[in-house]
């Protein structure tokens, strides 16, 4: 059995849903594979195919996992902690084991959900093998308690984006689905995805350096504006103009880089606009593909040697 499983991308709000503001997150079409495969016995194997690496567990003890132990296990931990919790939830008892085969097309640690994509689809395949139905509300709470099991904390953002796809849009830990007209002008919007270098701090870092910023509300609240304007928006041009004033919002966060500057001013020239999408301090940029100068586009980011992903919402 094969479940395939998106990404997400943060199209505004970043930083600001901190602070109880809105952010619209989009499930994108960068998936992640799990396939799953009925073994004899008591063992759970994991491939990691991209990473090239392998684990045998004996069921027993993954049902035994606590926080403390996850670090030991690094790169299986998501894993892991979704089949602790999909057993669990589910009540199984297995009397047979199972071999997971992980790869993803995701780019890891820029914001796309690399992890939530993997969990996701790890609590799918369980609960599917064992012939245990759950509903997408169950899921996306299972993913939510792995993510916060993990790392001490959590945001709904990824886990629920990823379950429901389509637009959301998050506040106070709090989602709701977007529908509409604005559904089907993104749905024929073309995105590209550019990962312009590797993140210098982690999420919390920047996080606690933009709480230091003293005029961050005003900040937010102009974000907000933005959003209050795209939810409204149906023309290419005018969402791009958008997507570039909230980058020059995060910008004035101490978030962005040179880098991510230098690869929005291109998306901004040559596509219908651009921002960067996530904690920042590195990682990615979301360009609005304009069709007609695609090829130029492309041209000027394969001078900047970076990872291009071509992608669309699904939902």
């Amino acid at each position: 059995m094969i479940i395939k499983t998106p990404s997400k991308v943060i199209l505004f709000g970043e930083h600001a849903v901190v602070y109880g503001y809105r952010a619209v997150s989009i499930a994108i079409n960068l998936m992640s594979t799990v396939e799953i495969v009925k073994k004899e016995g008591n063992m759970v194997r994991l491939n990691l195919l991209d990473l090239n690496k392998a684990q045998n567990f004996d069921l027993d003890s993954i049902y035994n996992l606590n926080p403390s132990t996850y670090n030991k296990f690094d790169d299986f931990k998501y894993c892991l902690c979704a089949i602790k919790n999909t057993l669990n939830y589910c009540k199984i008892n297995p009397n047979f084991g199972f071999e997971l085969n992980i790869s993803s097309k995701i780019p890891v640690s820029c914001g796309l959900g690399s992890s939530a994509s993997i969990t996701i689809g790890t609590i799918r395949a369980v609960s599917k093998l064992y012939n245990k139905e759950i509903k997408d509300d169950e899921i996306a709470k299972l993913g939510y308690n792995v993510e916060k099991e993990i790392q001490g904390k959590a945001s709904i953002t990824d886990t629920s984006t990823i379950t429901y796809k389509g637009i959301l849009e998050i506040k106070n830990n709090k989602f709701k689905k977007i529908k509409g007209e604005f559904e089907d002008f993104l749905k024929n919007c073309k995105f590209l995805i550019v990962y312009a270098e590797k993140r210098k701090k982690k999420t919390a870092e920047l996080v606690n350096e933009v709480a230091k910023i003293e005029n961050k509300d005003k900040i937010f609240k102009e974000i907000d504006k933005v959003i209050d304007e795209a939810l409204k928006t149906n023309n290419k041009e005018d969402f791009g103009k958008l997507m570039s004033k909230n980058h020059n919002l995060l910008k004035k966060l101490n978030i962005s880089t040179p880098k991510l500057d230098r690869i929005v001013d291109i998306g901004n020239r040559l596509g219908f606009g651009a921002k960067l999408t996530g904690a920042g301090g590195g990682g990615c940029v979301i360009i609005l593909v304009n069709e007609e100068k695609e090829k130029e586009l492309l041209k000027e980011l394969n001078k900047e040697k970076v990872k291009i992903f071509e992608c669309k919402m699904i939902g």
